[in-house]
């Protein structure tokens, strides 16, 4: 399933304003890759050794860069700006199978205040106007915070091994 095709049949202009647990009004926003790159490439960059998960994202400037831009090529995004500023970003992936790799960071100066929970809502429901069978991610299984909110959200651990496998339906 290629999400070109999928993106040209179904309206996914995306921004709405929310106050986070701070009171700071916070833009969640579609992905710009042309205007929002360099922006993204920072928040990234930024990121500390422990807010990272499984690998990810990537540490040098380089892989982030063929990182960004492999979500951008492949997938959807959207992001969580404060300021002008990338804090959140999340992006959907199709796969074969018709299902959305999901990939989701809040930068660590903005975690602990319901922003990864806006951008988990917000991809939820571009991936089911997508008409995509359900979401895939992958997480530490020490990290029980995200696991905690993935099950808030409806998703259910598939394969708990060394890292979790999670998913959500999007089908009734």
């Amino acid at each position: 399933m290629m999400l070109s095709d999928i993106k040209s049949e179904v309206n996914i202009e995306l921004r709405k304003v929310f106050k986070d647990k701070k009171g700071d009004e916070v833009i969640i926003r579609n992905y710009n890759h042309q205007n929002d790159r360099e922006k993204l490439i920072d928040m990234y960059f930024s990121f500390t050794p422990e807010n990272r998960c499984l690998g990810l994202p990537p540490s040098s400037k380089e892989s982030i860069e063929y990182w960004i831009d492999h979500l951008a090529k492949n997938g959807l995004s959207i992001v969580a700006e404060f300021n002008s500023r990338i804090i959140g970003h999340t992006a959907i992936v199709p796969t074969e199978d018709g299902n959305a790799d999901l990939t989701i960071f809040v930068h660590q100066d903005f975690q602990n205040r319901g922003i990864g929970q806006e951008l988990l809502k917000n991809i939820i429901e571009v991936a089911k106007k997508l008409n995509f069978r359900g979401i895939t991610l992958v997480t530490e299984i020490n990290n029980k915070r995200a696991i905690h909110i993935y099950k808030k959200f409806g998703f259910r651990v598939v394969k708990p091994y060394y890292e979790y496998d999670m998913y959500l339906s999007l089908r009734s």
